[in-house]
């Protein structure tokens, strides 16, 4: 009865069990019928266009970047293509190792291995906290590497090839402060700018006008989406999908003119440090600006590899060849300050051409206790004001600054835009600083130092305020035009790719100068006194033109030596071209900067249309000049007549009594 009791029972508790079971294993078939409902019905379009976006890739379109050309169309920036390999890191697989194997197998055409286990690891590494972007593993290199990873894309999961393009400056170092040159974006600035259309890795500019200028010559990239297969290989565009035109850069067109600009660099001793500003003060055209030592910016442009040692080096360079003196360089003026602080004496009618100072120079001028030297230790005796600034008397000076008082100094410094930002189109501008009571009691009040009436002697002289030579070649600018003070610029014309004006550089005053005739006939005469045989610019001379300069040896608290400072403009009548120079630590400003502002000016009336027109209105009966072939490496400055030369150096030689004074400035 037990044995039949139990096979009896047994059928039911089958049924119970099964039933246990199937009650517990319908919730799991509800959800899964849900969730396919959800997958397949709900959420079929999310998900078809998630499967499509997991076959293709989004390419963004760098367009190509504007090119900047001179004034004459010749270029000075432009694009070259170029291939990089990149890792897109989401299409690598899990263990990457064989990937990395792949790669460093990969041998150039000198049997070298193009990449390094260690170095992968850690770019792989570092491009995974950024997954779904392209990071570049190596920059620049040969269509015979891009067929080698072309080749081997299936052992290649996730490495990818880029084209790009790579700036390029065909004259190198000769405007790399101007021009400036083109840098990754860092990785701390580039979540502020994901949202201006850049993306990682992209290329900015860092310094001059490619910073400047940077929305204007970038463009607008493009987009378009490529097919891809399992290993990241394209396939081509996505037809489905429109692509994204990207918007060209615009070029730039400068006032510079490259030929004046090697002029410039080739006259300037390859050793000392300083800069050279040439413009237009008619309009604010700058035409050359060189600032030494300098930089080639290609190698910012090279691979990551050889710029990386180029930066360390040029880091560690102790002469700053980054900083563009020409217009963050500040130096105390000397005594080219001298002919504003005789124009100050002028306007306000304390001297006049012929005055001579009621103490004549024996060399020293004695003020309370002090006594403050000229540089000539003999003296220059008595002089009127032309003679004084032609042999640039410190005497004659210390006594009109006296006369004129800190406050009128200053006051005319100004009406010329000294100790001020002229806002020049380039990054790093400095405003330089005027001296006087107010302001030297403000500097100085940590010190406990306080303005004495004997400070105003230096300041007349150039030597209590520091200025750009920027700001110096608009003085001067300033002196022979007499009627007004233009901002600087280098943009002239921004056109599109076609050539189209887009828009253009309407020159703009910053200063209008209230100065009466007779002050501006003087201040003119003064400093074409400078560059007759006798005065302290002599080596600036230009056959057959007007020119007025003046001299000038800045104190260096730096070095034994003085700054050689010198500006000149020409016709001084009516000039067309100022120029500033200043080469630190060389001493006098008339045997080291002069000679630099003389090869510069001759290019431009031998060289340029305008000068030789300029120079045959003054010289009628002379034979016109034939311009040789306009070749930016062959510029080169017209010397002038074996004549003349052997006249101004004879006269020169005479005037070598003249030695380094204690205190005050040398004009050797």
């Amino acid at each position: 009865m037990a044995i039949g009791k139990r096979l009896q029972d047994e059928p039911h508790e089958r049924r119970a069990k099964g039933l246990v079971i199937a009650i517990a294993c319908v919730p799991f078939f509800i959800i899964l019928l849900v969730a396919l409902y959800r997958i397949q019905i709900v959420d079929a379009e999310r998900n078809i266009r998630l499967s499509n976006e997991n076959s293709m890739r989004e390419r963004i379109i760098v367009p190509a970047r504007g090119r900047i050309f001179d004034r004459n169309g010749l270029e000075l920036a432009r694009n070259r293509p170029s291939y990089s390999i990149c890792v897109l890191p989401y299409r690598l697989p899990r263990n990457r190792e064989p990937v990395i194997r792949a790669l460093c197998k990969i041998r150039d055409a000198d049997g070298n291995a193009v990449f390094d286990s260690l170095t992968l690891v850690e770019q792989m590494r570092r491009a995974n906290f950024r997954r779904f972007d392209l990071t570049r593993i190596k920059e620049d290199v040969t269509i015979d590497l891009v067929s080698i990873i072309e080749e081997r894309y299936m052992e290649l999961p996730g490495i990818v090839v880029e084209t790009e393009s790579r700036r390029e400056y065909p004259y190198g170092s000769a405007a790399f402060h101007v021009i400036g040159y083109m840098g990754e974006i860092p990785e701390r600035e580039f979540d502020s700018l994901r949202h201006e259309d850049y993306y990682w890795g992209d290329l900015m500019g860092r310094a001059g006008l490619e910073r400047q200028y940077e929305s204007v010559m970038r463009g607008r990239c493009g987009r378009e989406f490529l097919e891809v297969n399992a290993f990241g290989k394209s396939l081509g565009a996505v037809s489905r999908i429109q692509r994204i035109e990207p918007v060209y850069g615009n070029d730039l067109y400068l006032s510079l003119d490259i030929n004046m600009q090697l002029v410039a660099q080739n006259s300037f001793p390859d050793t000392l440090r300083g800069a050279v500003v040439a413009l237009d003060p008619r309009n604010g055209d700058v035409l050359a600006m060189y600032s030494s030592p300098t930089i080639d910016p290609n190698i910012f442009s090279a691979a990551t590899s050889l710029k990386s040692r180029t930066w360390a080096a040029v880091m560690a360079d102790r002469s700053l060849p980054l900083n563009n003196r020409a217009i963050a360089g500040l130096y105390p003026p000397g005594s080219t300050f001298k002919p504003l602080t005789g124009l100050a004496g002028l306007a306000t009618g304390i001297i006049n051409r012929d005055t001579r100072m009621s103490t004549s120079c024996g060399g020293s001028f004695r003020f309370g206790s002090r006594v403050a030297r000229c540089h000539r230790q003999s003296g220059h005796g008595a002089v009127n004001y032309i003679v004084a600034n032609q042999v640039s008397c410190n005497v004659f000076f210390y006594q009109l600054g006296l006369r004129l008082g800190d406050l009128n100094i200053n006051k005319y410094a100004r009406m010329f835009a000294l100790g001020e930002v002229t806002g020049i189109d380039l990054p790093g501008e400095r405003m330089g600083y005027l001296s006087g009571e107010q302001a030297y009691n403000e500097r100085f009040a940590s010190r406990g130092w306080r303005w004495t009436q004997g400070l105003v002697m230096d300041l007349a002289i150039g030597q209590q305020q520091v200025l750009t030579p920027l700001q110096l070649a608009l003085m001067i600018g300033g002196m022979g035009n007499g009627k007004e003070i233009f901002r600087p610029h280098l943009l002239n014309e921004e056109r599109n790719k076609d050539g189209i004006l887009v828009s253009q550089t309407i020159p703009a005053v910053i200063r209008t100068l209230e100065l009466n005739d007779y002050t501006l006939e003087v201040t003119r005469e003064a400093l074409a006194a400078v560059v007759r045989p006798g005065g302290t610019g002599m080596r600036s001379a230009v056959p057959g033109i007007p020119v007025g300069g003046k001299t000038g040896s800045a104190q260096n608290p730096h070095g034994d030596l003085t700054h050689a400072v010198y500006i000149a403009c020409a016709p001084i009548d009516n000039p067309v071209i100022a120029v500033a120079v200043v080469v630190e630590n060389a001493g006098g400003g008339g045997a080291r900067a002069a000679p630099i502002a003389g090869d510069v000016m001759r290019y431009f009336f031998a060289e340029t249309e305008e000068g030789r027109s300029i120079h045959q209105k003054y010289n009628p009966g002379a034979p016109q000049r034939t311009r040789p072939q306009q070749t930016a490496a062959a510029a080169r400055p017209t010397a002038p007549d074996d004549e003349e030369a052997e006249t101004i150096r004879r006269t020169y030689q005479g005037n070598q009594t003249v030695e380094r004074a204690v205190e005050g400035d040398t004009d050797e």
